[in-house]
């Protein structure tokens, strides 16, 4: 294998850890600190997992977080991870099929979102969530330059 072909397999693998470590980071707040009425505790515990998780949830009670951090950021971190995923996973092969999915889900969360404002969705309308998708795809787009 040659030293262009290594540093892409390296690159490729580097996109893929920040796509889930966004993922994680993401999921870790909603798990530390939104409702236990999400239909994740559910799972969490059809899997036996609620007393870990109220271990680490627990371990945050006294910490305070923002409403645009415990709210909005999880919602980027989602899409700016599956970005990077996508752009992983097609890498050098950046045909009509990546431009397909790597959009559709940018293009889904703000029609979404823009579809809650005029009640053609069910959900509450929320200005951070937008900024919080156009940030996520500004920072890929940016990183990828």
């Amino acid at each position: 294998m040659s030293i262009i072909q290594n540093k892409d397999i390296l690159t490729r693998i580097t996109e893929a850890i920040i796509g889930l470590i966004a993922l994680t980071i993401g999921g870790l707040i909603y798990i530390l600190y939104r409702s236990e009425n999400l239909l994740m505790f559910d799972w969490f515990d059809n899997l036996n997992l609620s007393s870990l998780i109220d271990r680490l949830r627990t371990s945050t009670d006294t910490t305070s977080v923002y409403g645009w951090i415990k709210y909005n950021i999880p919602a980027g971190l989602w899409l700016f991870s599956y970005m990077f995923v996508i752009d992983s996973i097609w890498w050098k092969d950046k045909n009509k099929y990546y431009m397909y999915f790597l959009y559709v889900l940018p293009i889904l969360a703000i029609s979404s979102e823009l579809m809650q404002l005029f009640k053609l969705c069910p959900g509450t309308f929320d200005i951070l969530d937008i900024i919080s998708y156009f940030l996520a795809i500004l920072i890929f787009l940016i990183t990828k330059k």
